[in-house]
């Protein structure tokens, strides 16, 4: 399932990526359209075009293409997700699978450790063996399953009492 996060939800765009979910969010597509904010009814154009599911906190957006899009209400990335997952959306790991929180691309194991020397702290280098990288070759961020997501991992586990 592909999506489209409402400009509103930016976190929530990132958590979803890093789980793997392709998530495009819409201030990404301020360029594309070259109007910002981009009105509703783009999103939906560009949803629809794209086979997008829109997730959004704004009932007009909702309104307007109820069979394609999840309303969540109230505030917090662990109650968003907790809605998404009482969705049908599942919340497991897997850094192979993670695309890139920043740019949506998908990610390539590093095979050699130390072409990426110079993109990442000395620590992480020296502390971490796998690491995965962007493919977009103007983003190119390394990625590495460290304490950060750990936390994320157990925060979810808690928050949404998943078995992951």
């Amino acid at each position: 399932m592909k999506f489209l996060i409402n400009s509103m939800l930016g976190k929530l765009t990132r958590f979803l990526r890093i789980f793997g979910f392709d998530a495009v969010y819409a201030n990404d597509l301020i360029d594309y359209f070259k109007i910002d904010p981009v009105p509703d009814e783009k999103l939906i154009e560009f949803a629809k075009q794209n086979d997008r599911v829109i997730i959004t906190k704004d009932y007009l957006l909702y309104k307007n293409n109820r069979s394609k899009t999840i309303l969540l209400e109230g505030e917090g990335i662990y109650n968003y997700l907790s809605q998404l997952n009482n969705n049908g959306l599942e919340f497991i790991f897997n850094i192979e699978k993670a695309r890139c929180s920043m740019c949506n691309s998908e990610l390539k194991k590093v095979n050699e450790k130390d072409l990426i020397k110079d993109l990442i702290l000395e620590e992480t280098f020296n502390h971490y063996n796998e690491f995965f990288q962007c493919i977009n070759p103007q983003c190119k961020k390394v990625y590495w399953k460290g304490s950060h997501i750990e936390d994320i991992i157990n925060k979810i586990e808690d928050k949404l009492e998943l078995n992951s």
